[in-house]
């Protein structure tokens, strides 16, 4: 299955989920799920080739920064992140409880990690070396520090999230979801993982190509983009049963 695939039947899933989810941005506890869905798409999108040779090269005329556009995405992938914690904490702890550790625990480090993000980005290869691919760019030390500070930001994000969906299993009502969401979790994990070991060993960079991280990425996105939809699919089935025996 060649890349374009992939990435296409990644954005059907998030679009037919947020289509799904619809009437969700109006309701605070569903909020978080359907940004997720819609920050990933935006960040799977920006970081297609497509983009690149598009939109890449507008912003590249522009500001004369390569690659902008995968920064963009990068940006939107941290803040994904968040949004999955925020929708997990949200369904374990009151408001006020949830509201602290949420800003001491995801949203200081997420704001902290963009500036830096930035400043190793425009000074590496990631600003100076035009690929469609942004994965292909050959690392030098920024760039290699970008993706460990991005990747371990988000491998932290998700990790801290996990742990709220590991309680949330417990619950036999939650489970199943509970369960894909960690599956999810875990591909978003491994596609940062492989990121950070190519970055730091070139060889297997020049062997992987990209390709795994595309495929464990869209497994996360297209992961949380199905389950959100199934699940608020058994929401309103429940609520249209409550409702209809009145």
């Amino acid at each position: 299955m060649g890349l374009g695939v992939v990435i296409t039947v990644t954005l059907v899933c998030m679009a037919w989920s947020l289509w799904i989810r619809r009437v969700t941005w109006g309701c605070r506890w569903e909020v978080a799920a359907t940004l997720n869905i819609a920050l990933q798409a935006g960040a799977v999108l920006l970081m297609s080739p497509l983009a690149s040779e598009t939109i890449g090269q507008w912003l590249h005329s522009l500001t004369g920064i390569w690659n902008l556009e995968d920064y963009i995405g990068h940006d939107l992938y941290v803040v994904a992140a968040s949004a999955i914690v925020y929708n997990a904490l949200g369904r374990l702890q009151d408001d006020n409880a949830m509201q602290t550790a949420f800003k001491q625990y995801v949203e200081r480090p997420a704001t902290l990690c963009i500036p830096l993000l930035l400043a190793a980005f425009s000074m590496g290869n990631g600003a100076k070396v035009y690929r469609s691919d942004f994965f292909t760019v050959a690392c030098d030390f920024w760039l290699s520090a970008y993706w460990l500070l991005l990747c371990g930001t988000l491998i932290y994000l998700l990790g801290y999230g996990s742990r709220a969906l590991l309680v949330l299993r417990q619950d036999p009502r939650s489970r199943r979801i509970a369960n894909i969401y960690l599956m999810a979790s875990a591909s978003g994990i491994i596609a940062c993982t492989i990121r950070i070991i190519t970055a730091y060993v070139p060889p297997l960079a020049e062997l992987e190509g990209g390709k795994l991280v595309w495929f464990f990425a869209c497994f996360c996105g297209a992961g949380f983009a199905l389950t959100s939809a199934h699940s608020w699919r058994i929401k309103t089935k429940w609520f249209t049963r409550t409702g209809g025996s009145r």
